[in-house]
């Protein structure tokens, strides 16, 4: 490595009178825990503008000791305020809820948000236009559903109590699911039921250890999955992985049971796995936190509630939202064929609907809210944008 110049420092910014500090917590749901540490660093050291950052950096000087010689001379010699990072600092996030207002009123930090996910998605999925753009939907399916449950730990736990109501309810052979399969070999839901912390209920721990004692872990495409798995789509499923399948075999269910990042906080947010079926042309149930699938549907998609019951969404108590969309798995898994294939046809014009909207408004949607947002915080902050091109930006975001 050579040696630090001014601009390993100064980075986006190649003149002295940046006056604001963006923190971009954009990816990840708002953890306090996690989040306040970060934050603290992030308003380290309030007040002094890049160059003085710079020169600390040059001192070998840790911030974060407490112990930071010098800093009061610092502040007595800025020459010129201006240069200064003046508070409010600005926070970007990717979630709506009152724990991340609260905090960024505690913190004097304004809040940006914007659909950080939905971009991703956009970008990560982009293939997938061509791939399914004549995929047939009405056909018979060789399972009534897939869901994903690879981590099964912390927040994330609820997917435990899920798979052990559709061990309860004889589902498990019906569709594809994936349980406890990540890079973690150590990750077993008997560790996390006795975990006396855990987020699961009484009655999910003492009902996971009733119906899975004869389960460690459930594999669809590959025993050990990586944490960039969360973005891919699996396509094909292995002989040697799932030697019950014939191989190749193509991944063919219907259902998609999303099980979100945020189950058990009060937040909108929705991560790329709502995508998945989107882009898949699959209709979908979603097990997340409750108001995320309307939170979907401010976005301009449609769901399924003209032919199932989805007011799952509207259940508070964690346990009995699981339930309720199990008990719908199980309504459509106990139709005839021909009751399915009749359901199929119902779905069939929302599931396009879906596909196009993604691949065309969505992003215009989310382009429009990003900078109407990003107009409104500057002019809170008082910061001229007279110079910005905002319908340039919205042409790159869309292209």
């Amino acid at each position: 490595m050579g040696p630090v110049t001014f601009n390993d420092v100064n980075v986006f910014t190649q003149t002295l009178d940046t006056q604001s500090k963006i923190f971009f917590y954009d990816q990840e749901p708002f953890l306090y825990d996690l989040a306040d540490k970060y934050i603290k660093m992030f308003k380290w050291p309030s007040g002094l503008d890049l160059e003085e950052v710079y020169q600390e950096f040059l001192r070998g000087e840790n911030p974060y000791d407490g112990d930071v010689v010098q800093y009061e001379d610092h502040l007595k010699n800025l020459a010129d305020p201006n240069r200064a990072y003046r508070e409010p600092h600005l926070i970007v996030v990717s979630e709506q809820s009152n724990e991340i207002t609260d905090h960024a009123t505690k913190n004097n930090l304004k809040l940006l948000y914007y659909f950080f996910h939905g971009f991703a998605a956009l970008d990560w999925y982009r293939g997938y236009y061509a791939l399914n753009y004549n995929k047939s939907i009405v056909k018979q399916y060789n399972y009534d559903f897939i869901t994903f449950n690879r981590i099964i730990t912390n927040d994330r736990s609820y997917r435990i109590y899920f798979v052990s109501l559709l061990k309860e309810a004889g589902l498990l052979d019906k569709g594809l699911v994936s349980f406890g399969v990540t890079d973690d070999l150590f990750d077993d839901w008997r560790d996390e039921v006795s975990n006396p912390t855990t987020e699961l209920s009484q009655h999910a721990r003492q009902h996971s250890e009733r119906h899975l004692t004869d389960i460690s872990k459930l594999v669809i495409d590959s025993p050990n999955i990586p944490g960039s798995a969360s973005a891919d789509i699996p396509r094909i499923i292995d002989s040697h992985m799932r030697p019950d399948l014939p191989s190749p075999s193509n991944v063919d269910a219907l259902w998609h049971v999303v099980t979100e990042t945020v189950f058990y906080y009060d937040k909108l947010h929705l991560t790329e796995k709502i995508f998945k079926p989107i882009v898949s042309k699959q209709p979908f149930m979603l097990l997340a936190a409750p108001g995320n699938l309307a939170y979907l549907k401010s976005y301009g998609f449609k769901t399924f509630d003209s032919v199932m019951d989805e007011t799952y969404d509207t259940i508070q108590d964690n346990d009995l939202r699981i339930e309720a969309v199990v008990n719908q798995l199980h309504w459509y898994c106990n139709l005839s064929p021909g009751e399915k294939t009749d359901v199929i046809k119902q779905l069939e014009p929302i599931i396009y609907y879906n596909f196009h909207h993604f691949y065309g408004e969505f992003r215009h949607i989310i382009a429009r809210e990003l900078l109407d947002n990003t107009k409104t915080l500057f002019k809170e902050i008082g910061y001229d944008d007279s110079h910005i091109n905002y319908t340039n930006i919205h042409h790159v975001l869309t292209h």
